[in-house]
């Protein structure tokens, strides 16, 4: 790798080029990242998906993402989310007045 990496560098003067550094967490990755207390799962495609959450005194909960959506997990008290991830369980959705799919109140519990 370092011997890639030595190649690379005199290539982008050369090139005129330079690195660039990588984007903060929120806004370069998908699935769970965290900034400070409060946890995040950004969602990352065109569908709904169940996501489960774990609390850090071992408790979990499950919640509907819509497409393309970032949800918060913000500290409640002491305790905080120390994790969520993707659940291949399918979300409980709706069809609204407005004809728009969205997440239902209750979820499975998985």
């Amino acid at each position: 790798m370092r011997k890639i990496l030595g190649l690379a560098l005199p290539l982008f003067a050369v090139l005129g080029m330079t690195a660039i550094a990588a984007p903060s967490a929120s806004a370069a990755q998908c699935g769970w990242y965290k900034e400070g207390r409060t946890g995040y799962h950004k969602h990352c495609a065109g569908t709904f998906i169940l996501v489960k959450a774990k609390w850090d005194n071992g408790n979990t909960f499950t919640t509907c993402q819509g497409p393309w959506s970032t949800i918060p997990f913000y500290a409640d008290g002491k305790h905080v989310v120390t994790g969520a991830w993707y659940v291949p369980t399918p979300p409980n959705t709706f069809i609204n007045a407005a004809g728009k799919r969205i997440c239902s109140a209750s979820q499975p519990k998985v």
